[in-house]
């Protein structure tokens, strides 16, 4: 009974002495922290924008300025993952398309071309980075 007692000490002051080296090889692991890319940074300011744009439409006023900054979608650097392939360059070339008809845009047309310009987001977004999409829903105008 005594030698029970004794291992079953033994395993249990063993298994404490586990636990503590590994709570201390986890300290020592370092965060990394998130840092966005330029590209996902501007597409942040372009939801930002476009969220503006839309208050703006539902009050009847019509934007003024095309933001010059949405240029840049061409030359942000990209997050690591996604590469600036064809697919990606004429869904961009297709969106400062879009983006721009909404400041040439009558008001009977400012609607539509905003809602387009907002689709054009979703669709590039379908075909690798879907995360964001619920999101950009938000922004279309019902």
């Amino acid at each position: 009974m005594n030698k029970v007692l004794i291992i079953f000490c033994i395993v249990l002051f063993a298994s404490c002495n586990n636990d503590k080296k590994k709570e201390l090889s986890s300290e020592k692991e370092e965060l990394v922290m998130y840092q966005p890319s330029e590209l996902a940074i501007l597409m942040e300011e372009m939801y930002v924008l476009n969220d503006s744009i839309k208050s703006q439409i539902l009050r009847n006023e019509t934007p003024t300025n095309f933001p010059e900054k949405l240029l840049n979608i061409h030359t942000a650097e990209m997050t690591d993952r996604f590469t600036r392939d064809e697919s990606f360059q004429k869904f961009a070339k297709v969106f400062l398309e879009q983006q721009q008809s909404i400041y040439s845009a009558t008001n009977e047309e400012i609607q539509s071309n905003f809602n387009n310009t907002i689709n054009t987001c979703i669709a590039c977004h379908q075909t690798s980075c879907t995360g964001p999409i619920p999101r950009i829903k938000k922004l279309l105008i019902k």
